[in-house]
């Protein structure tokens, strides 16, 4: 059976993008399993295509190919990453996009992909998505060998994850996304707090980790730990980012 492959990029339902690359993977490998993972990714922003991909590979199974292309370098000198962590395979612009994901992984294999005899005949400056992901990918779900792909390397682009600071008892993080229901995702991992810490950003008052949105009173911002395990914070019945202009990288109290 054909690999699954689950694709992430910046190119939105609005323009014809997404489907020109589906249309070259299936034309090369009509047998494709592909998974529509998120295709709004902010335009050109890497970092929020890097927590997406964080959150949502864990949870696929093993042998999937994910096809990441939020690509601000295309046209550049900017390589074209390969990678494997042991249980799935990644393809990617060498630009931090898979950092976060693989930090800390055993297996981790990584080859820049320079084979160009599997690209399309003609490489464009703008779309690579269809040009080289898309025949790459459908390459490997055909069975290719990823040492046909190109050499080895040993290390990729990192894109820093944002620190938290502590000072005695208090912890400083940021907003680092904000969500479709305008939910703010920071980067302080409930585990690593201590018991009642009360939430602040810009002005706003949080209060402790509640259990579930439904704990708060309609209307009432509150704090509770997201899906990733991050600290997020809400609005019950609202849209928080909207009505209290919080955005990425504001900064974060926990005291």
């Amino acid at each position: 059976m054909s690999p699954l492959i689950a694709l992430l990029t910046d190119f939105g339902s609005r323009d014809p993008y997404v489907g020109v690359m589906k249309g070259v993977l299936l034309g090369r490998a009509p047998g494709a399993r592909i998974v529509d993972l998120c295709h709004e990714v902010p335009p050109q922003d890497v970092r929020m295509g890097a927590l997406h991909l964080l959150a949502a590979a864990p949870f696929f199974p093993a042998g999937t190919l994910f096809v990441c292309v939020v690509d601000p370098g295309v046209g550049t000198a900017r390589a074209v990453l390969w990678a494997s962590d042991g249980r799935r395979q990644y393809l990617a612009p060498d630009n931090g996009l898979l950092s976060w994901t693989l930090r800390g992984a055993a297996g981790l294999e990584l080859r820049r992909v320079t084979n160009r005899s599997l690209f399309l005949p003609e490489v464009s400056r703008t779309f690579q998505g269809r040009d080289v992901f898309a025949p790459v990918a459908a390459a490997l779900a055909g069975g290719l060998s990823p040492e046909e792909l190109g050499p080895r390397c040993v290390s990729c682009k990192r894109l820093p994850f944002p620190a938290v600071r502590r000072r005695g008892g208090a912890v400083r993080g940021e907003v680092i996304a904000v969500d479709g229901f305008g939910n703010a995702v920071t980067n302080i991992r409930a585990a690593d707090l201590g018991p009642g810490k009360a939430f602040s950003a810009r002005g706003v008052q949080f209060g402790a980790l509640r259990e579930s949105y439904a704990s708060a009173r309609p209307g009432r911002p509150l704090a509770l730990t997201g899906s990733l395990g991050f600290v997020e914070f809400a609005l019950r019945d609202g849209n928080l980012a909207e009505s209290h202009d919080i955005r990425i990288g504001e900064v974060v109290h926990a005291r």
